[in-house]
């Protein structure tokens, strides 16, 4: 079953570009992983600090090895980007 997720991050006021910039490597590797079919980010037209990612899977498993691979915690250099969010992500994830 296919899986989509919608993550919604509101990042510190005006580190919109900053936060894609950073964002950008990971997610041309990970539109490469096998069973990627979307990953997309978005930026909010009302909000410039708000930003949606935008994910479609084949699979749970393809999902989550992905993740495994790209994401290797918080202290992950390469994630570091992810300092400029404000409070949690906001994450819906749906079975279609």
């Amino acid at each position: 079953m296919a899986i989509r997720q919608v993550i919604t991050f509101r990042v510190q006021r005006g580190a919109a570009q900053a936060f894609i910039d950073g964002f950008g490597p990971i997610i041309a590797k990970v539109r490469g992983e096998d069973g990627c079919e979307q990953y997309e980010l978005f930026l909010g037209h009302t909000d410039p600090d708000v930003l949606v990612m935008l994910e479609r899977w084949r699979d749970a498993a393809a999902m989550q090895g992905a993740l495994a691979k790209h994401y290797k915690g918080p202290d992950d250099p390469s994630v570091a980007f992810f300092k400029l969010v404000e409070g949690p992500p906001t994450r819906e994830r749906y079975e279609v």
